[in-house]
């Protein structure tokens, strides 16, 4: 059997295009750099450093009592992002985004405030309320988190009005229109969606403006104009927002919805690829990107992500999509190899998924579920064919009492897909939709218990073979998910009403059985066919 399995190896290989496979592996540097505490000290120096220089725009030289302010806000915004973050503030390209738009922001009031005292005025009209204040919330709870931007929000805020002019109504107007800005754009589909939430931030601007202003006993010609300048700064901040985001998730490798929604094309090369050579894995990915995706959303996860992951996670199966039952047609070319030779085919898609993955430069989330997403899991169906033969052999050995020593033990660990296993709460349900989609070929005119029985089945299934165990989902959530997927599964393997045949297409079908017949013959061999191949996915 070893000959015979080495023989057909190097058969297989034969047949494969001269290239290198790529691996994904994260540079020893780039991993250093993201940790390395010196570098995260400089952060720190320099946007201390940035701060000073800022005070310079009004007071033309350094003083002491300056010095000690920007010493002791970056002390403070230190220590609350590493009592409240520590993923960010240990994070160092995470930290420079963060500093970077806080920054940024600060330039932008600072500039404005200069420029306003220096005209004739202006001054006491404190145009300086309606700068675009929600610029470096808006841009980190895109690019990171809300929480993150909630931090931001009261980090800026203060920065602002204790380096730009000290002014409450200037720090309460802050706090409000930040706080309103991440509100609006926690959640963003579509571009509109940044607008929306630069109208809100305009709006909260202008209502804090107007009743400062009224308070103070402001002019009615000045409260019309702030007015007119409240909506127009709040339409300037969706468009600076706009204009940034993709720039800073290019720089800082960090992906936004926005991302997901750019992938999730069906015309990206692959996924054309993948329709016209492999239409079955295609039509496969399709149905599990809506199990996924639904799942996910009702236990609060990324759904798009998980769409966009489903899409892309069995691309490897391009380079030998003959060899995947939901691409074969009458010719099932297992028949011809041993389990191993089979197991490892199937096993190769992930490497050859991989492989391409990096050669598209698509993003690591997507990478790590085409690695991820079978985890340590066995190819049973041929790791049960290899059971058998040892048991005949075995059995042909005792017939011709020959010793058992020379018989090969099989061997788990090549039937076992290399891992690692999920290690995300998206990856984790893509595992699951991926086992439980593939399974429900196999049953025919399902009831609404068989669907219950085979998603309960397949769960049980992954936690005790422990491909769970890495991954962050409780027990809660799983519940949800199988809610999910017996939903899901239920519309869309929901059964047709049989229309009555006419009078006559039933005499004339009648008349003519030999067309039946062959029908009947198909029927039986396609369904001996999916016997025999339903075993790879499952």
């Amino acid at each position: 059997m070893k000959p015979l399995f080495e023989h057909l190896l190097a058969k297989f290989q034969k047949g494969q295009p001269d290239r290198k496979r790529r691996i994904f592996v994260i540079p020893k540097w780039e991993s250093k750099l993201e940790t390395n505490e010196p570098i995260r000290l400089a952060i720190f120096l320099f946007f201390i450093f940035f701060c000073i220089v800022l005070g310079l725009f009004a007071t033309g030289h350094v003083t002491y009592s300056l010095v000690f302010l920007s010493l002791i806000l970056t002390s403070c915004a230190a220590m609350v992002l590493n009592l409240s973050l520590p993923r960010i503030f240990y994070s160092n390209s995470k930290l420079l985004l963060v500093f970077a738009v806080i920054a940024i922001n600060l330039l932008i009031a600072k500039s404005v405030y200069v420029w306003s005292i220096r005209q004739p005025g202006l001054e006491s009209r404190a145009i300086y309320f309606y700068v675009s204040t929600a610029v470096a919330p808006l841009l980190v709870t895109a690019l990171i988190n809300v929480n993150a931007g909630v931090i931001v929000v009261m980090l800026s805020s203060v920065f602002i009005s204790l380096l730009v002019n000290p002014s409450i109504p200037l720090l309460a107007s802050n706090l409000l229109s930040g706080i309103v800005g991440v509100y609006f754009i926690q959640r963003i589909c579509q571009r509109r969606d940044i607008l929306k939430a630069g109208i809100a931030v305009g709006l909260t601007s202008l209502v804090c403006a107007v009743g400062f202003g009224i308070i103070n006993g402001g002019d009615t010609d000045v409260l019309i104009q702030q007015s007119f300048l409240s909506i127009g700064i709040g339409l300037f901040t969706a468009v600076l927002v706009n204009t940034l985001l993709p720039l800073l998730e290019e720089i800082f490798q960090l992906n936004t919805d926005f991302t997901w929604l750019e992938l999730s094309d069906l015309n990206h090369p692959l996924l054309r690829r993948l329709a016209t050579e492999a239409p079955g894995t295609y039509h496969h990915s399709l149905m599990v990107a809506n199990l996924a995706e639904a799942a996910a959303n009702a236990i609060g996860e990324n759904g798009s992500l998980c769409r966009v992951m489903a899409y892309f996670h069995d691309i490897g199966k391009v380079i030998n999509p003959q060899y995947f039952v939901e691409n074969q047609g009458a010719d099932n070319p297992h028949f011809r190899l041993t389990p191993e030779m089979s197991s490892l085919i199937i096993i190769s898609h992930v490497k050859d998924g991989v492989d391409l993955a990096l050669e598209h430069h698509l993003r690591r989330p997507i990478i790590d579920a085409i690695q991820q997403h079978h985890g340590t899991s066995l190819v049973y169906y041929f790791y049960r064919k290899a059971l058998q033969n040892f048991e005949d052999c075995r059995k042909g050995v005792k017939i011709l009492n020959m010793g058992e020593e020379d018989l090969p033990e099989v061997d788990d660990s090549r039937f076992r897909y290399p891992g690692p296993k999920p290690q995300t709460k998206e990856i984790g349900i893509l595992m699951l939709a991926d086992s439980i989609e593939s399974a429900s070929r196999c049953l025919e005119r399902p009831t609404l218990k068989d669907i219950e029985q085979l998603v309960e089945d397949i769960v049980s299934q992954k936690l005790q073979d422990r491909q769970l165990d890495d991954c962050p989902l409780s027990m809660k959530e799983i519940t949800e998910i199988k809610k999910s997927f017996v939903f899901s599964l239920k519309t869309i393997l929901h059964t047709r009403i049989h229309y009555p045949k006419s009078t006559k297409n039933v005499e004339k079908s009648s008349s003519d059985p030999e067309p039946t017949e062959r029908g009947a013959v198909a029927l039986i061999r396609s369904k001996e066919g999916m016997e025999m191949g339903s075993g790879v996915n499952c």
